[in-house]
């Protein structure tokens, strides 16, 4: 599209995309606190121009948890294996 990045260069640094597909605000909406402690918020949908669609944005959170290492468990997190390998 053209768009270049934050620093001006027409590539963008893959962390940078990484934050975008990882951060709602891009989608649109936001998370307020609604007394200053973190458990507590609300969502505002539609509170900035979207550069994301909402169907994007949740079928790259379902791609990053399939490809995630970590496996969440009751005595909490841990890895799927020790090794990294590309044969499987």
């Amino acid at each position: 599209m053209g768009i270049k990045s934050p620093t001006g260069k027409a590539t963008w640094p893959k962390r940078s995309i990484d934050v975008m597909l990882s951060n709602e605000k891009y989608m649109g909406n936001v998370r307020v606190l609604d007394n200053g402690k973190y458990e507590s918020y609300y969502r505002v949908e539609n509170n900035n121009p979207a550069i994301i669609s909402k169907e994007t944005f949740q079928a790259v959170q379902i791609e990053k948890q399939q490809r995630s290492n970590v496996i969440e468990s009751e005595e909490g997190n841990k890895r799927k294996n020790k090794k990294y390998s590309s044969k499987q």
